[in-house]
């Protein structure tokens, strides 16, 4: 029984990979319900409760944060494209997971700016001391998007760092001694 679970949550994960786009809809879904969930309890509305100052710190700071995390995702693309083992080689031409790798990594770099903007818009537009207009709601979106392109780039990340290393592994010289002791099987 834990095999089926294990098979959907794998498929799941497989159709997320390939669909970037998908970010945008959980983003969505999840600010639509917690917006719904204030409409309906009045309560929860986190970035309604401060005053205008507060919310422009969160907004510049969410904005600040995105920023630096986008200085992280190009060392990460540059790992990427340095990657000149066969694994790394294989994985960037193939007819399939070359074209998902290079639409995930478009997909998180832009979405650095996609969040960054929204947040410094949201510090244009939130004008008023208790934001009737719902200001707030954009930046949470933004910060939403933020938080599950994030996910992405960890997914991605994790797996240029495997894909190296076993390259990496792959390429040291068998003739010559390890630097770590290594335990052989049976002896």
């Amino acid at each position: 029984m834990a095999e089926v679970g294990g098979g959907v949550l794998n498929g799941l994960l497989r159709r997320w990979v390939g669909r970037p786009v998908v970010d945008l809809v959980i983003a969505g879904a999840v600010v639509g319900l917690h917006m719904a969930t204030v409409r309906i309890t009045g309560a929860g509305d986190v970035l309604g409760w401060p005053d205008r100052e507060q919310r422009i710190a969160v907004y510049t700071t969410t904005a600040t944060v995105v920023a630096i995390i986008g200085s992280f995702i190009t060392a990460a693309v540059t790992l990427y494209a340095a990657a000149t083992g066969p694994r790394m080689r294989v994985l960037r031409t193939h007819p399939q997971q070359g074209p998902e790798f290079r639409r995930n990594w478009m997909s998180i770099l832009s979405a650095t700016l996609v969040v960054s903007g929204l947040c410094l818009l949201a510090v244009a537009l939130d004008t008023t001391e208790h934001d009737p207009g719902g200001v707030h709601w954009l930046a949470e979106g933004a910060a939403t998007l933020g938080v599950v392109r994030a996910a992405r780039l960890m997914w991605l990340f994790g797996k240029v760092i495997i894909g190296n290393d076993l390259d990496l592994g792959d390429t040291r010289d068998p003739a010559s001694p390890s630097p770590v002791p290594v335990r052989h099987p049976g002896a």
